[in-house]
């Protein structure tokens, strides 16, 4: 009688605990489920310009993982049910499934890598963030106004590789006047960076009294360094001649490259481009000057100002989404990047020794 007795209370217990279980199972799945409903309907309602943020976690990182806790405490409540023997022709289907949703959802919010970096010019807060999503060999971000925790975007990038240049700090910001110049690497995050070329894109200035003392992204007047020069092949091109001042040869062909464009040459801002004066390029051991274009029909264009560089008799030679041009002293890289960023980006360089 003594061990009966005991058994129902433990029974009793047992029953108690699954209770506490399923009712905390069932106010997280309701919050969880009202937490959804609530950031999904601000993405929607804007066709998707505007999300919540709440500090490194996008509206999307915040609507997976609310799904996942969804799922786990509909399981755990599915589980945690006293169920009697004729209860298992329904419940024990519903395990099964309920453990199948709970392991995809939580792969799902594994692969879910969306992370938010404030943009950071000269150290000081901008009141925009950058989101950025990797995928095998490509990437893209947008770029949000904030406003309290409603993140309106103003802007997208697409870059090379599946690097993320904002989450890695690859990108230079400057705030101007009334505006924010933003430049980011597109390749690589070891790409070379310059404010000499135009920017990857322009805001307005939102705020002025700013938070300062930041860490993110590199400072525009230390630049990233140019990559290491590499010997070029017989088959690329010409032997390298001695270094020498190359500057003249280097805004020469600057010069050149936009004569050949056969229209008017803008920067991603609208502005007319020029070319740089010789004195003014470096001469530190390399040289360098980058452009990034547009004209009215960029593809005439930018085949156009290949053939004027073949016909300088730069050897021509091809790579993945770039087109090579050397003649023992200048190196040009080009890309077409109409389709992405609506410019043609060119890079210069030399070895420089001045006299």
């Amino acid at each position: 009688m003594g061990d009966d007795g005991g058994t129902l209370v433990s029974e009793r217990r047992a029953r108690a605990v699954r209770r506490r279980i399923v009712v905390v199972a069932s106010v997280t799945y309701v919050l969880a489920i009202a937490l959804i409903a609530v950031v999904w309907h601000v993405s929607l309602d804007s066709a998707g310009d505007r999300e919540v943020v709440v500090g490194p976690w996008t509206g999307g990182v915040i609507v997976a993982g609310s799904v996942v806790a969804a799922v786990v405490s509909l399981a755990v409540i599915v589980f945690a049910a006293p169920a009697r023997r004729w209860w298992w022709l329904l419940l024990g289907p519903l395990r099964v499934i309920a453990l199948a949703a709970a392991a995809l959802g939580g792969l799902v919010l594994f692969l879910t890598d969306e992370p938010v970096t404030p943009i950071v010019a000269n150290g000081c807060e901008t009141g925009y963030v950058v989101t950025e999503r990797a995928f095998l060999f490509a990437a893209s971000g947008s770029v949000l106004r904030l406003d309290g925790q409603i993140g309106t975007r103003v802007g997208r990038t697409e870059v090379d590789d599946g690097h993320m240049p904002f989450h890695q700090g690859s990108y230079i910001a400057v705030a101007d006047g009334d505006t924010l110049r933003v430049w980011n690497t597109v390749q690589s995050a070891t790409e070379r960076l310059s404010t000499a070329s135009a920017p990857s894109f322009v805001l307005p200035r939102i705020v002025t009294d700013t938070d300062c003392g930041l860490a993110g992204g590199m400072n525009a007047e230390e630049d990233t360094p140019p990559p290491p020069r590499t010997p070029v092949e017989p088959a690329e091109g010409p032997d390298p001649s001695p270094a020498s001042d190359a500057r003249g040869e280097l805004a020469r062909m600057v010069q050149r490259t936009l004569d050949a464009a056969g229209a008017a040459v803008t920067d991603a801002a609208g502005a007319p481009v020029s070319a740089p004066a010789a004195s003014t390029l470096p001469c530190d051991g390399t040289t360098a000057y980058d452009l990034a274009i547009r004209t009215d029909d960029n593809a005439a264009s930018y085949a156009a100002i290949l053939d004027a560089w073949t016909a300088e008799g730069y050897a021509k030679d091809r790579a993945m989404q770039e087109d090579l041009r050397y003649n023992g002293v200048v190196r040009m890289s080009a890309r077409d990047r109409s389709s992405i960023d609506g410019l043609m980006h060119f890079s210069l360089t030399a070895d420089c020794r001045a006299p």
